[in-house]
């Protein structure tokens, strides 16, 4: 036991200075500079990014683009439009005369449809108010 003592105490005092210096709370040395990298370019090596033929085709591109997207919005928002207001007052198809009448009576026979509806949900409201003492 006391071979084993005496073995630990002259391990740890012949132990190096440079082990025993070190300490887990003191900052690390800095690392040594990485040598500079030298970078050979060739005079006659120009590669700049796009030539000026490419972007004016992708300008072209995109003005293509951005009118072909209004022109859609365009023929569509025109073709969902209520006929009423269109300029011009034409439907396109039949005659102005024909397609009005026909029109006149089924929106007075909705409007009269929804006025009975409303009625009835009015009606059931009242009748289900709770009773005020």
């Amino acid at each position: 036991m006391r071979s084993a003592l005496v073995a630990v105490l002259a391990a740890v005092l012949l132990a190096p200075a440079g082990a025993a210096a070190q300490s887990p709370f003191q900052p690390l040395p800095p690392a040594p500079p990485p040598p500079p990298e030298t970078v050979v370019t060739e005079p006659g090596d120009d590669e700049s990014g796009i030539s000026a033929l490419q972007q004016g085709f992708l300008i072209l591109a995109g003005v293509v683009l951005v009118v072909g997207i209004g022109v859609a919005i365009a023929r569509d928002a025109r073709r969902n439009a209520p006929v009423e207001a269109r300029p011009g007052g034409g439907s396109g198809g039949a005659s102005a005369g024909e397609d009005a009448g026909a029109r006149k009576k089924t929106d007075a026979r909705a409007a009269q449809k929804q006025k009975a509806a409303a009625k009835r949900a009015r009606q059931a409201r009242k009748k289900n108010r709770p009773v005020r003492k």
